[in-house]
């Protein structure tokens, strides 16, 4: 039993200082340190071999893939341009929806697209406060946005659905969006200048573009019983690359460019070795282990989630440890909806803070501020926010 213990935290050490460095490399090399102390050689690779061969994990990776595709291409169109430089909002809808909107496409680097925009409506605020607005507000959509990897991958770790989770995600969503306007938009004055006439009729392409994916997504799957859904999810991203390419006039030769340009394997990969870690823990039968152990499930599920995520800066990482974890202990073979929440909302709130998380390092210099100043003007919002969490958890569970 002591030898799996020590593979246990070997593999958690791994995990912690390879993701600093290449997530898809940490979780696989984790995987590998996990599965040898537990289940040896051969039952590490009987268990990747299962996992590379299990269609919806596969369809999945592939669609998460396509994101930073359809993101790129939204840019080199001018998409996100016509979109940004149409609307007429007031001040304060437009530094919290510009970010939140371009958030929707996991851009490697993507801060940096919606931070000219903040950064110019901004005006005279705080470098810091501005970040605070940007990071916050970019990320708050995500929480209840039924395909992007942020949700769509815990949720799968979970063994639940998207759509059955997002009730229960909804008002956090709510908390989360009350709490940006109360520390960071509230005392703004909502005053807007434009350089040139609005051409309302620009606006629609970037905006059906954006939203094919979800819509295409969730009515295939409410009028079709298509098995595995992940295949839905996957078209529903390549209709949406395909509308673009069409829209912007791309060529083929400049499509290929944007494609590696992206780098959408790094995004594959990350979700391989997820799967990868996830297999080799569910056989190593850790999840006894842990559950002989009688943490409290408060103690897993916000605060060691909370702790995971902004060690690491990683959703994936936290949520591949601590739902199986769960899972394990709790002899589930699916995570009950709210507790599924909870623990994402706890997982989501370390990661929006992590001075590991990618969006923080790219932006700082842009704003112009520190990583200290940064994190102090957020530190507040994200202090409550998990404060109600935790006494939630203690008053329905």
């Amino acid at each position: 039993m002591a030898i799996e213990w020590v593979g246990f935290f070997a593999a958690i050490a791994v995990l912690l200082v390879l993701s600093r460095k290449d997530l898809s490399l940490a979780l696989v090399t984790g995987s590998v340190v996990l599965g040898i102390f537990t289940i040896g050689p051969t039952g590490t690779l009987e268990s990747f071999a299962r996992t590379l061969t299990t269609t919806s994990e596969m369809l999945l990776a592939f669609a998460m893939g396509l994101f930073p595709v359809l993101g790129l291409l939204l840019q080199r169109t001018g998409a996100l341009d016509d979109l940004i430089e149409n609307l007429r909002i007031s001040k304060k809808l437009f530094l919290s929806f510009s970010a939140a909107l371009i958030g929707l496409l996991p851009v490697p680097g993507g801060a940096l697209l919606s931070a000219p925009l903040v950064k110019k409506a901004s005006g005279s605020l705080a470098p810091e406060r501005s970040f605070v607005i940007n990071i916050w507000f970019r990320h708050v959509l995500i929480l209840i946005y039924p395909i992007g990897p942020a949700l769509l991958v815990p949720a799968k770790i979970a063994n639940i659905s998207v759509y059955e989770a997002i009730p229960y995600l909804f008002p956090f969503f709510l908390l989360l969006v009350a709490l940006g306007y109360i520390f960071l938009l509230r005392d703004i004055e909502d005053d807007m200048t434009y350089e040139r006439e609005s051409q309302p009729r620009r606006l629609v392409m970037p905006l059906l573009i954006i939203m094919t994916p979800p819509l295409l997504d969730i009515t295939v799957n409410t009028l079709f019983e298509i098995t595995p859904t992940e295949l839905v999810t996957f078209c529903a991203v390549l209709t949406s690359i395909v509308v673009a390419t069409l829209w912007g006039r791309v060529s083929l030769p400049s499509l290929r460019t944007y494609a590696v340009q992206a780098k959408p394997w790094k995004f594959i990969a990350i979700i391989v070795g997820m799967f990868l870690f996830i297999g080799v823990f569910r056989e190593s039968g850790m999840g006894a282990l842990i559950a002989s152990l009688d943490v409290p499930t408060v103690v897993l599920c916000v605060v060691i989630a909370f702790l995971l995520a902004f060690l690491t800066g990683r959703t994936q990482l936290s949520a591949s440890v601590v739902i199986p974890t769960y899972l394990g202990a709790a002899g589930l073979l699916s995570m009950p909806h709210g507790l599924f929440a909870i623990t994402f909302v706890s997982i989501f709130l370390g990661y929006l803070i992590s001075p590991l998380h990618p969006c923080i390092s790219v932006s700082l210099e842009y704003f112009n501020t520190t990583l200290e100043r940064a994190i102090r003007a957020m530190a507040s919002q994200t202090i409550v926010a998990l404060l109600i969490v935790f006494v939630l958890f203690l008053l329905v569970y």
